[in-house]
């Protein structure tokens, strides 16, 4: 019976398909695609590094990635809080998460579907249902994504204006700064080792574009690696400025302390950071979403942070 419903809204999809105007399109894993002109029904395969920024740029897909709740409700990470929308109040269904639901997507009759490095669902199946592309922004750098779904979406002009806001954020940032040579460094401290990135998130890119220098253990990282590091190495991260992240809905800052402590017991004791009250803790989703609301954000928590403190510098 699913097959047979499948093979039917299949039928049906190719027919609305072939009715539309499409060009080729080259994705980032290197395939042509033939893709719509102007998708009206775009399923997301990853919510923080593809729906939001599709949100932000005005297009509302039909379908996302979602996860689950503590009390078994399907979510899309950091929508609500950067966008306001949510599955209940946008008309977005929920396509599943790593498995996802191809009898639910294709009942959606969707004419392209994105996906991400983080789709484990095999393009060979979503391809049978719809247009399928891979948009990989951490080939080229945080928020990169946009660039891509703009082009795909006709949404250029939007993107122009979220460039031209952030533009307008890091130059007020810089102008916070005031010519100050501030360190600044980002880490996870999760499984009892350090998990760190050359630009962590939007919150590494702000603070990148903002003149921020970072410690020669991150500027060494390759492009967009992660690279894990035993807690003896926590002093290699310090800085005038650290800043550690966390999960909304977790243990919070209580949990970092707790977790820096368990892989060097008493942290606070080699970090000029920590002395000097310089660590900044700030939830994850916002830190690492691919979203120029999030980098604004940023912005302005950091910019909050060196005008309301003097900074005492590291030696």
């Amino acid at each position: 019976m699913k097959l047979a419903l499948i093979a039917t809204l299949l039928a049906a999809l190719g027919t609305a398909a072939a009715a539309q105007d499409t060009r080729t399109w080259v994705d980032d894993a290197g395939i042509s695609v033939e893709v719509p002109t102007h998708p009206q029904r775009i399923v997301s395969m990853h919510d923080s590094s593809l729906t939001t920024p599709l949100i932000e740029l005005g297009v509302i897909p039909v379908g996302s990635f979602s996860r689950t709740d503590s009390n078994g409700q399907p979510f899309m990470r950091g929508t609500g809080t950067l966008s306001g929308v949510t599955f209940e109040n946008s008309g977005i269904t929920p396509i599943g998460g790593q498995d996802a639901d191809l009898e639910a997507i294709a009942a959606l009759a969707p004419d392209l579907i994105v996906m991400s490095p983080f789709t484990t669902t095999p393009r060979e199946k979503l391809e049978v249902i719809a247009p399928t592309v891979l948009v990989a922004d951490n080939m080229r750098g945080e928020l990169a994504t946009f660039e891509d779904l703009a082009a795909l979406t006709g949404t250029e002009d939007k993107l122009a204006i979220l460039k031209e806001r952030y533009a307008n954020q890091i130059a007020q940032l810089r102008d916070t700064l005031d010519g100050r040579a501030l360190s600044a460094s980002i880490l996870l401290v999760y499984d009892g080792e350090i998990q760190a990135w050359h630009t962590y998130g939007v919150l590494g890119k702000v603070l990148r574009d903002a003149g921020f220098t970072f410690p020669d253990i991150l500027n060494s990282i390759e492009g967009d690696d992660r690279v894990r590091f035993s807690g003896e190495r926590l002093q290699d991260f310090d800085a005038d400025l650290m800043f550690l992240t966390y999960l909304s809905g977790t243990g919070g800052k209580a949990e970092v302390e707790a977790n820096l402590d368990t892989i060097m017991p008493g942290y606070c004791t080699f970090l000029h950071a920590c002395q000097n009250e310089q660590i900044v803790y700030l939830p994850r989703e916002e830190a690492v979403a691919r979203s120029y609301t999030a980098a604004g954000m940023m912005a302005a928590a950091i910019g909050a942070i060196i005008s309301s403190k003097t900074i005492t510098p590291a030696p």
